[in-house]
């Protein structure tokens, strides 16, 4: 018993030390931050005391406001930019020091100019070259990391036909829409199937059937286990789609880290249920309902399915009028972090 107890309180110590986990072949976490800070000359703290792991093969939405820290923390994972302090270790190794066989990183970023995002080590993004053609940059991605010629021409057929890309093989990369760059870039930096992938912003100008083409792909992806994703974006949409947990900034700080079904359960909020009649609304004051409005034949209702289920109010509703429509809407997850978001402003450490 006692054994058990000491050997569960050295579990963190293997997590954050890498070394130790090595001589106890202890599979290492993909990512691991304690306490990280990044402060920048002008004062500003982009990422403050922010602890969290990211273990291998997970998909992990990381979201918050403009200004949040998204795009800083992700450059501190690549090794962009040296944290001020903290401790910070990706694939078992400080990012700032990489070696040549570090396994392979992918990002693709729409929220700046991915040009600045220069190539270390192994990650890149923006490998496409603006005065070559598409086709030819892949090719050329293909011989850099020595992918088969088979393979190269597979996956590049696939990602052609699954991002509309097929009429663009043959046009200059500076001649592509921003929208079509986007594309042309993820295809790129999946044609070497990091076992990293950060997508920052990969929406941005991407057309809504392409967005749809993208999503699925990446959750093709995500399935197969061997990549880990991080997903930085303002739709909770393409989050929701992609990724089982979220990982939440608020001016730097860790806001929620947990997975999208318990922030639903824990901040669940106010269902909504719009009915519409052929004479006149029932009257609800018997139900245990927040509030509700009837006027011209309608019906709005507001309530918590933990006083009262949906499937009660609705019968209650039928049986006792002659309803038209019924309409029932949960509370949305954009709407939760909408919340979230007020809080923090609020100065409410509350949190999730």
């Amino acid at each position: 018993m006692l054994f058990v107890t000491c050997f569960l309180s050295f579990i963190p110590h293997v997590l954050y030390y890498p070394e130790i986990a090595d001589r106890m072949n202890v599979v290492i976490e993909m990512i691991v931050m304690k306490e990280l800070n990044k402060t920048f000359p002008d004062n500003v703290t982009a990422v403050n005391n922010v602890s969290l792991h990211i273990a291998p093969g997970e998909a992990v939405a990381l979201i918050g406001a403009n200004g949040a820290g998204k795009t800083t923390l992700i450059k501190l994972i690549c090794g962009m930019c040296k944290p001020t302090s903290g401790y910070l270790r990706v694939f078992g190794e400080d990012p700032m020091k990489r070696g040549k066989n570090t396994p392979l990183t992918g990002l693709v970023s729409g929220a700046v100019i991915t040009d600045s995002y220069s190539f270390h080590y192994g990650h890149s993004s923006s490998v496409l070259q603006d005065d070559m053609m598409l086709g030819l940059n892949l090719e050329m991605i293909g011989n850099i990391y020595r992918i088969p010629k088979k393979l190269v021409k597979q996956r590049t057929a696939e990602f052609a036909e699954a991002f509309g890309l097929k009429e663009l093989m043959h046009y200059r990369i500076a001649q592509l829409s921003l929208g079509q760059r986007m594309k042309a870039e993820l295809a790129a930096v999946l044609l070497f199937s990091p076992k990293l992938l950060m997508l920052d912003e990969p929406f941005v100008g991407v057309d809504a059937t392409s967005r749809l083409a993208i999503g699925r792909a990446l959750n093709d992806l995500v399935s197969k286990g061997d990549t880990t994703l991080i997903l930085t974006t303002h739709s909770m949409i393409e989050a929701e789609q992609i990724c089982k947990r979220i990982i939440l900034l608020d001016g730097g700080k860790l806001a929620y880290n947990g997975s999208i079904d318990r922030l639903k359960r824990s901040r669940i909020g106010l269902n909504r249920l719009d009915a519409s009649f052929e004479d006149t609304p029932p009257d609800l004051g018997d139900l245990p309902v927040t509030r509700y409005t009837a006027e011209n034949y309608a019906l709005s209702v507001e309530y918590d399915v933990s006083d009262i289920p949906s499937s009660d109010i609705a019968g209650y509703i039928i049986k006792n009028s002659k309803a038209k429509d019924i309409m029932i809407e949960k509370p949305a997850v954009e709407k939760i972090i909408r919340e979230l978001y007020k809080e923090g402003q609020n100065g409410n450490d509350d949190k999730c």
